[in-house]
């Protein structure tokens, strides 16, 4: 009996997410910009950087992404504003992104639903968004989106990123 429970607890150990959470260090995305470059968080170390997971066939989405696109300019030279598209075929995310007609928010894709920062950030619901500090803390975890959701998002960035 007792080994039954130890393989159990192992077995649920292996299909169980490690979903990053507020007081976390970051996770490296494995993302890819529109011009076929990596784009490393790493790269980013000293700033603020507001990453939302998301996709074509998500409806929040939609309206998540042009409504932070009308934000980030009050918050220019604090907060970097980036999409993470996971479309499984980057053209697809391209088409999603260009569609937006974003101005501000810099848009990356991940289309390999089995990359480390897929299993690391567990995008379930979507959007999902993740606020990282200067140092690399995950200070902000926000899931799915409602309307009015911006007016919170700018007050809360506004007091971290002072």
């Amino acid at each position: 009996m007792k080994s039954l429970v130890i393989t159990a607890t192992l077995l649920a150990a292996n299909v169980a997410h490690a979903e990053v959470k507020v007081g976390d260090k970051f996770v490296e995305l494995d993302a890819k910009t529109t011009k076929g470059k990596t784009f490393h968080l790493k790269d980013m170390a000293g700033k603020w950087v507001l990453f939302t997971f998301g996709a074509s066939w998500c409806e929040p989405c939609k309206k998540e992404l042009p409504a932070w696109d009308k934000v980030a300019p009050k918050l220019a030279g604090k907060v970097l504003f980036v999409a993470v598209n996971i479309n499984n075929k980057a053209d697809e995310g391209q088409t999603f992104v260009d569609s937006l007609h974003l101005k501000h928010i810099f848009p990356v894709f991940l289309p390999d639903e089995d990359s480390p920062a897929m299993k690391a950030y567990d995008p379930d619901k979507m959007p999902s968004t993740f606020v990282i500090d200067p140092t690399g803390v995950v200070r902000l975890v926000q899931y799915g989106y409602h309307k009015g959701d911006e007016d919170a998002l700018v007050k809360t960035l506004t007091s971290l990123a002072k």
